[in-house]
């Protein structure tokens, strides 16, 4: 099977989670050993950060380039058997070879105030036409794929939930030259609670750190977070809640953090707090039970799925619920309970059983 994969949308660091599912998804998946040749269409801000093997091929899309002609010139020219799209839409829209796409989530159908009105036009414009005219569509959750199937009304038979799995760097021998690194480099003092997320609008930063000024006003707890990820469209109201309210000497905010840093950062954390109002899956959460930390956690989305019984969860929308939660993932026997089940839970997840799963799907689209 002759496999052309859409990665121009690939930004490294900047597309959280979804970069992570791409890269070890097609990790995983070129080294099955099963005879399938692999054709990568990237361009130049992510040409260098994919390799070439045997069976592996890069092909380079200038970005002043028409791509939608150059895409059907490559699929004729290297007689594709199948066209992957792994982030949100089909394109080119008209491929005339079997086709798979991933949509993560809907969330725009659910929390449309959360985007941009460009944003949303285009997700409006461009999501349920493309599940309808792709062959098979791909999704992270159970959750996201009952929204997919209610709101876009396909067949059950099209949609696919297939999770996901932490980094392999989480899977990697406990390196304590590398982990003395990380505490000085960021200036850690361990026990800290962790978020890390880029600052959208459904991370729901906001109600977190009301939830820290409830605890220091009500209950004179100050609890230190780590916040990770780029500035997005909520950015200015959180930075402005935070110095609002003085809680900078609470926070340490480490905006990127390459790949191979951050099991450590979570190695380092007291905790996980994930107060999400809207997930398609949440990496974070597998990436916290194989760090072995407790996880407190929103109620909404796919996270219950996810998250299983190791999750202390909240009601995302009531700062207090949260507020409640935090100081009572501090306590030992809570602590211990939930790192206990998340290393039970971790085990339903792994890269090798979603490769798989995701391979059977092409197979069965090429085969019809």
């Amino acid at each position: 099977m002759r496999i052309g994969i859409n990665l121009l949308s690939v930004i490294p660091g900047k597309i959280g989670g979804m970069e992570q599912y791409v890269r070890n998804l097609l990790s995983y998946s070129m080294n099955a050993g099963d005879g399938k040749t692999w054709f990568l269409f990237l361009t130049n801000h992510n040409f260098h950060t994919f390799e070439s093997q045997s069976n592996v091929h890069k092909i380079m899309i200038p970005e002043n380039a028409n791509a939608h002609q150059l895409f059907h010139h490559w699929i004729r020219t290297l007689k594709l058997d199948l066209w992957f799209c792994p982030l949100l839409v089909l394109n080119p829209a008209d491929v005339t070879i079997p086709s798979v796409i991933n949509i993560p989530d809907i969330q725009h159908e659910y929390y449309p105030q959360f985007f941009e009105n460009h944003a949303l036009r285009w997700r409006l414009e461009n999501y349920k036409s493309s599940a309808l005219r792709s062959s098979a569509v791909l999704t992270l959750s159970e959750f996201s794929r009952q929204t997919i199937l209610q709101k876009y009304g396909l067949p059950a038979h099209k949609v696919h939930a297939i999770h996901l799995d932490a980094s392999k760097e989480f899977s990697l021998p406990f390196d304590e030259g590398l982990n003395q690194h990380v505490i000085q480099k960021y200036q850690l003092t361990p026990g800290y609670g962790f978020f890390p997320a880029n600052t959208w609008h459904h991370k729901n930063h906001l109600n977190l750190l009301k939830a820290l000024v409830i605890l220091r006003q009500k209950y004179d707890l100050r609890i230190p977070m780590v916040f990770t990820g780029f500035a997005q469209e909520a950015n200015q109201s959180v930075v402005n809640f935070i110095s609002q309210n003085q809680l900078w000497d609470q926070i340490k905010w480490l905006n990127y953090v390459p790949q191979g840093e951050m099991p450590y950062l979570y190695r380092n954390a007291g905790f996980l707090c994930f107060p999400s109002l809207f997930e398609g899956f949440g990496i974070p959460l597998v990436e916290a039970m194989r760090s072995q930390i407790p996880i407190t956690s929103s109620n909404c989305g796919s996270i219950p799925e996810v998250a299983g019984d190791a999750s202390l969860l909240f009601d995302p929308t009531m700062p207090e619920d949260i507020a409640v939660k935090l100081a009572a993932i501090l306590l030992p026997d809570i602590r211990d309970d939930l790192i206990a089940k998340g290393i039970n839970q971790a085990k339903r997840f792994s890269w090798e059983k979603c490769a798989r799963e995701t391979l059977a799907v092409f197979r069965s689209v090429v085969r019809k």
